[in-house]
């Protein structure tokens, strides 16, 4: 089953995307498995979460795409055991056209990751909210994707643009893409519209809804600040991090993985 490449992703902005690709990277790296964060959004915001500069555009995502340095020479160490991050840089922006004259352009990055593909058992993909020649690069390197969805009317809109995409890519493109999971974060227990959309999603979509969603938690702002993923901050354990653990056990006994590696 291992390895496994999985692209996060959705065409709306604000989702919890970013805080999902590093706490889900970060979790499952402190349990023992080998685990690949690639930020593929201009932004950078995976990047600076964990403290890594944004300027170097010779060791970035950017920098593999566009042929400038080898994928290998990109990877840099995060500060935590067994996980590592392709960083990304403003200037990723530049990408989009400059691989549009490139040769079967939708498969640059699954051509590059093909040598360190075997070297980790997760390969996480930070999607930008935007569909363009890199996030449709990330999904067809994939093995499948995650949807956060933010709990209120507007996040629906961007569930039915990627699942459009989705379709769009599986017939032309990548038909064995799948949906790995669609993720309900910034819940509010109590709150009447967070209970109407988790029991709308429930109703139809089923199984493909996580049983565990995120609540809205100001720790994952703080956690921007402190350059350290929530669920690792110990400090406080807030109930963010306590979803991104819940959600790590679930994502695990899918596959019947051991929880804790050896």
């Amino acid at each position: 089953m291992l390895p496994k490449v999985i692209a996060i992703t959705n065409q709306k902005g604000g989702v919890g995307k970013t805080t999902t690709a590093v706490n889900l990277s970060a979790g499952l790296s402190a349990r023992g498995y080998k685990v690949l964060l690639i930020d593929t959004d201009h932004q950078a915001s995976c990047t600076v979460a964990f403290g890594l500069k944004t300027e170097f555009d010779n060791r970035s995502i950017y920098s593999a795409l566009v042929g400038l340095s080898p994928i290998q020479d990109c990877i840099l160490r995060s500060g935590y055991p067994n996980l590592d991050i392709i960083p990304s840089t403003p200037h990723l922006v530049g990408a989009e056209i400059e691989l549009v004259n490139f040769t079967e352009r939708e498969y640059i990055l699954t051509e590059i990751l093909e040598p360190i593909r075997p070297l980790y058992d997760f390969i996480f993909i930070d999607c930008p909210p935007s569909l363009g020649i890199v996030p449709v690069n990330s999904l067809m390197a994939s093995d499948s994707i995650i949807i956060p969805l933010q709990c209120e009317f507007f996040g629906i809109e961007g569930l039915e643009l990627i699942l459009g995409t989705l379709k769009i890519i599986q017939k032309r493109l990548k038909p064995e893409l799948y949906v790995e999971g669609i993720l309900l974060t910034m819940y509010e227990e109590g709150n009447q519209l967070s209970n109407q959309i988790l029991q709308l999603m429930h109703e139809n979509f089923g199984e493909q809804i996580f049983d565990t969603f995120i609540p809205r938690d100001g720790a994952f702002i703080d956690s921007t600040a402190k350059q350290i993923p929530v669920i690792l901050d110990r400090k406080i354990y807030s109930e963010g991090a306590k979803a991104y653990d819940r959600l790590i056990l679930e994502f695990l006994e899918k596959y019947n993985l051991k929880k804790v590696k050896a």
